[in-house]
């Protein structure tokens, strides 16, 4: 098999496949995913098959990287579990479910009134709240600093007093 031999690979895989499967489905409770993963042994096998001077060496590769795989894929199948446990009792709580609705429809509100602003206010707004300076903007617009200053200004004071509902229920909503 060393050389290449792909008959010789065949003979193999009939012989010891079975076996390397049983060996996987010890560790795992799924036979389809101890197939796949003594196939992709079988691969790995193949491609490091220069490294192997001998029938003991290739079974001791064979059962080491078994053990390995499978290892890795319980914890990998443990960290899932722990993840969708946890992601099932943040939705499973009215709490989290409430917070997450209201912070969706917050976040509809501000942007559909975001959208009814002037475009150069929504624009310079926008700007601003990606964290650029007035500097930064008025170079980026072409515009004086003092105008984007009175763009800010505008926004800003025209969401306050469209969105002042929103502050408010927010407040009492979150008691």
């Amino acid at each position: 098999m060393r050389t290449g031999d792909e008959k010789e690979l065949k003979l193999f895989y009939q012989e010891y496949f079975p076996l390397f499967v049983s060996f996987a489905n010890r560790l795992l409770s799924s036979g389809e995913e101890s197939k796949d993963l003594v196939h992709d042994v079988f691969a790995s096998y193949w491609s490091a098959r220069h490294d192997f001077h001998d029938l003991i060496s290739i079974r001791a590769f064979f059962y080491r990287s078994i053990r390995n795989k499978c290892l890795n894929a319980l914890r990998h199948e443990k960290i899932k579990s722990a993840y969708l446990a946890e992601a099932l009792r943040r939705a499973g709580s009215d709490e989290h479910v409430f917070e997450t609705i209201l912070k969706r429809e917050a976040f509809h509100v501000i942007h559909a009134e975001i959208r009814k602003l002037t475009e150069m206010e929504r624009r310079v707004l926008l700007l601003s709240l990606e964290g650029k300076s007035n500097d930064e903007i008025a170079a980026e617009l072409g515009i004086a600093l003092a105008t984007v200053k009175s763009h800010k200004a505008r926004s800003y004071a025209e969401l306050r007093e469209k969105l002042k509902y929103l502050r408010l229920l927010l407040l009492l909503l979150s008691r």
